[in-house]
């Protein structure tokens, strides 16, 4: 996980410093005063926007630096270093910042970010060294590796509800306003229907394929609650592909026909046809932005384009977690999604409304990095594919066998190396599971 760590510490610093227009001060004591004059907080809009941001920006640090502490040392201790390692990347982005134009360096910047940090630190002790073992006990199954797919959903859960902006109007006016000119075209639908079907993979890796319907349909009773999150705008056919994905996970004839490649291919069907919305080319070719992230740090408030950002991680994330539990495997995953979105990108300069930049890609490509630490660290089943782990996951002993890898229980004898896996794919593993 160091490197994900790094990682994350360069795409911080990237943020912070741009866009790298370094002027020479007078005095580098003058930061003294810029600091002391930005502890006069005016909450209005933007600066609660900043503060959230702020809040949110360096959970990742703490959250990595975490996962790659020595687990032998005390929760404590390893919170307290991730605290501390938030804040002096803070610091140093804040003092940095002085030289920077226009960006303005901030003591309350520099207390939210460490608080940030100490909340990511919190989020990864939890991640490694519960998480797995709380999925473990509540499932049926033996979990290969709910670590991905629990990180994934955890975007989506952000992704859904997280604060997009401060302002607008009520909830009852988003809801007149959807009821009076539904969005209720084809491809909207399709879309949504793929991301619902991805969240129900992501589930059954988790807690188990039986309990994926009763966890859709909490998750869509949830959905009217975005009305009253600040920023959230539900659509009608969002409503609609939920509904329809949940369909197909609770009626026996549809759901036992899904597998990995089916979800992994209408995930890619999906978005495609989100990519090149609004369908309407033009002949006129578009500029394209090729430094990253330009549409957000470009932004003057950065609430409504981080929502952005988490929700494409949520997809692209899936997207290449479906694939490579499809057997492609996350390097082959990674390298196809980030391909898809280049040429998706390339494509854009020729639709009206579309910013054809190369964020996405790179997006992907970070995403697929992450999963892949992941899979490296808590361990790959066979359905993430043979190229990151030849091992196994043994399935539990029928009546009347001896449990694998223990020659003397139930009084068996030494294994012979011979796998009784069928070779037939399941949802969370790759080789389906008795009795499910």
């Amino acid at each position: 996980m160091r490197r994900i760590f790094y990682l994350a510490c360069a795409l911080i610093a990237y943020g912070s410093l741009y866009p790298f227009h370094f002027v020479a001060r007078e005095s580098p004591l003058g930061i003294l005063a810029v600091f002391a004059g930005s502890l006069h907080l005016h909450l209005d809009r933007s600066e609660i926007h900043d503060l959230i941001v702020n809040l949110l920006i360096y959970i990742p640090v703490g959250f990595f630096y975490v996962l790659d502490e020595r687990h032998h040392q005390p929760a404590w201790r390893r919170c307290l270093n991730a605290t501390l390692a938030g804040a002096v990347l803070s610091l140093c982005m804040e003092t940095a910042q002085y030289w920077v134009l226009p960006r303005d360096p901030s003591l309350i910047d520099l207390l939210t970010n460490t608080i940030s940090a100490a909340a990511g630190g919190v989020l990864g002790i939890a991640f490694a060294s519960r998480a797995r073992h709380a999925f473990s006990s509540l499932s049926e199954t033996v979990l290969g590796h709910p670590s991905s797919a629990l990180f994934l959903g955890l975007l989506w859960v952000a992704a859904f509800f997280n604060f997009g902006d401060s302002g607008g109007a009520g909830a009852l006016n988003h809801i007149r306003a959807l009821l009076a000119a539904p969005h209720l075209a084809p491809g909207h639908i399709l879309v949504s229907f793929s991301h619902w079907l991805g969240i129900g993979a992501l589930a059954a890796a988790v807690i188990g394929r039986k309990r994926v319907p009763a966890l859709l349909l909490a998750a869509c009773l949830a959905m009217p609650l975005r009305f009253f999150i600040p920023g959230q705008r539900p659509e009608l056919y969002e409503f609609l592909g939920a509904a329809a994905a949940l369909c197909v996970w609770y009626l026996p004839a549809l759901h036992k026909r899904l597998n990995m490649p089916t979800i992994a291919l209408l995930l890619v069907i999906g978005l495609c046809i989100d990519e090149l919305r609004p369908w309407h080319f033009s002949s006129h070719a578009a500029d394209f932005y090729w430094i990253p992230f330009l549409s957000m740090l470009s932004s003057p408030d950065w609430a409504p384009t981080l929502l952005v950002l988490f929700r494409k991680a949520a997809v692209y994330g899936t997207v290449v977690w479906a694939i490579a539990r499809a057997g492609a495997g996350i390097l082959g995953a990674s390298g196809f999604t980030v391909t898809l979105l280049a040429v998706l990108e390339m494509t854009q300069i020729f639709l009206p409304g579309r910013t054809p930049e190369t964020t996405d890609p790179i997006l992907a490509l970070i995403l697929g990095l992450i999963l892949l630490h992941f899979d490296r660290k808590f361990g790959a089943d066979s359905g993430v594919g043979t190229a990151l782990s030849q091992s196994r996951v043994p399935d539990p002993p029928e009546s009347g066998q001896r449990a694998p890898g223990n020659p003397r229980a139930n009084g068996g004898t030494a294994p012979t190396g011979k796998s009784t896996r069928p070779a037939s794919s399941s949802i969370w593993t790759g080789g389906r599971r008795p009795g499910l």
